[in-house]
């Protein structure tokens, strides 16, 4: 975080916006700084970055999808291109900056930056779109200083591990088993499914996940599966019976068997020493914490 931090007037609270298939937004020219993150749905962001003299210096393309915040800055031209196959929508806020306190160049900023890294970037998203529905002066004044914070995290909280960008195949497939797990509950997908989501052939699709995460794309959506069944065993009351069913394991035994050689020990041992249990220690461990976090998001909402 900066030393001093910075000064801004909102123009208004969080907004939302919702796109048919395959609308298109801009060009437009902001005369502002905009924050803005999906919350359903993608969208191809195209931007003419210029400097301060108006000289067009680049154009960048980005995907945005849920779990992205983007941030648009004043005096840039863009243009969004949304989701052809279904509803998007996103939430925004508005806002000039007074004072940059200890940012820096506007030039250096990020444009994108993963909701879950840093992790409070994630819970701001979430906590200003609630103050968006309460109808008080009070609210709106806790509401535009936490734009500022916002701010601050977005660009200036240091990079993780898990704000690595996913491929863009990884990205499509994440997608797609969000998708069916939102709609069904987790499950298990073959490969073939995997690897034509992701539009590339299986082994290309094995060899991607080998090279990233250690592991292939069956066994990486596995221990998110385990990793959510292990929240579920320090968290709830639930039996492990249960937790193997809700989680797409046909009978404990075999999710019993599953889970020992990911977390080194049996359900029943994990639960009992909560206290010392890390339920996400194999898919970090594997790098796949910006997947998982997509996934067993998708899987909460289905």
């Amino acid at each position: 975080m900066t030393s001093r931090p910075p000064v801004i007037s909102v123009n208004s609270v969080v907004q939302v916006a919702d796109y048919a298939p395959g609308a298109t937004y801009g060009p437009r020219t902001l005369p502002n700084y905009e924050l803005l993150w999906v919350l359903h749905g993608s969208a191809r962001w195209r931007t003419d970055v210029y400097d301060d003299a108006g000289v067009r210096q680049a154009t960048v393309e980005e995907d945005l999808r849920p779990g992205t915040v983007a941030l648009a800055r004043r005096g840039n031209r863009d243009a969004y291109i949304w989701d052809c196959d279904r509803w998007s929508r996103h939430a925004y806020v508005h806002f000039q900056i007074e004072d940059l306190g200890g940012l820096g160049a506007p030039s250096r900023w990020p444009s994108v930056r993963s909701r879950s890294d840093p992790g409070l970037l994630d819970g701001l998203c979430g906590y200003l779109l609630d103050l968006a529905g309460v109808p008080s002066s009070s609210v709106r004044g806790h509401s535009d200083r936490l734009v500022a914070t916002m701010l601050e995290v977005f660009v200036s909280a240091p990079a993780g591990q898990s704000s690595e960008e996913m491929p863009d195949a990884v990205r499509r497939l994440v997608e797609h088993v969000a998708a069916v797990w939102a709609r069904s509950g987790p499950r298990i997908i073959s490969v073939p499914e995997l690897a034509a989501a992701a539009n590339l052939s299986a082994g290309h699709l094995h060899r991607l996940f080998r090279e990233r995460y250690g592991c292939g794309p069956a066994y990486a959506l596995d221990l998110i599966r385990l990793a959510r069944a292990a929240i579920a065993l320090l968290r709830t009351n639930a039996t492990i019976a249960e937790i193997a069913s809700d989680g797409g394991y046909s009978n404990p035994y075999h999710f019993s068997r599953r889970f020992s050689l990911a977390y080194g020990q049996p359900p029943g041992t994990f639960r009992r020493r909560r206290q010392l249990s890390d339920p996400l220690a194999p898919v970090r461990e594997a790098g796949l914490l910006p997947v998982a976090r997509r996934l067993l998001e998708a899987a909460r909402s289905g």
